[in-house]
């Protein structure tokens, strides 16, 4: 047997003993058949000295099959309250990480849902970005060339505005 099968045969056999019933039972014959056999009795030869025995002390077959049915009684009692420990262990270990591990996923869900929403309002106005800047870049162009326009008139006016001081300077002087 494993350590842990040890462990609960160890524990099973503490319930045997502590529902014992008094006198020479079906427990008290268990173990006086294989002290016998541990010295090499043949089972049979065993369970048959291990009975004549007993019988000494009052044990017959019928009390024997029926002290063996209420020690199997007691195992399966054992194993009904080893059944609702186990279930409130997993309701308590099992069923509550399963309920935190359900929330932190709804957490989760509602976290990428809000990460998605700042994506698109970041990529929103990384749009907005791109529409002021190709309109900040044509507005400038825009500029530069009125800019370009309003010196060469002013050149140009200006130069006539030259020209015709000097020719007034040239024909009235």
């Amino acid at each position: 047997m494993s350590g842990s099968n040890n462990r609960f045969a160890n524990a099973l056999m503490k319930a045997l003993e502590k529902k014992n019933l008094e006198g020479f039972d079906y427990l008290e014959f268990k173990q006086s058949v294989g002290r016998l056999t541990e010295i090499g009795m043949d089972l049979d030869t065993a369970i048959n000295s291990a009975f004549i025995t007993g019988s000494s002390v009052g044990l017959t077959k019928d009390k024997l099959i029926k002290t063996a049915n209420y020690y199997a009684d007691v195992l399966q009692d054992e194993k009904s309250q080893f059944m609702r420990s186990l279930e409130k262990h997993l309701v308590d270990n099992v069923e509550g990480k399963a309920k935190q591990t359900s929330e932190l996923k709804k957490k989760i869900a509602t976290w990428e849902a809000k990460i998605q929403q700042l994506q698109e309002q970041i990529d929103a106005a990384k749009t907005q970005i791109e529409s002021a800047d190709s309109q900040i870049s044509a507005a400038r162009a825009k500029a530069e060339e009125n800019q370009q326009g309003f010196d060469e008139a002013l050149e140009v006016i200006t130069n006539t505005i030259r020209k015709d001081v000097e020719d007034i300077r040239r024909v009235l002087s």
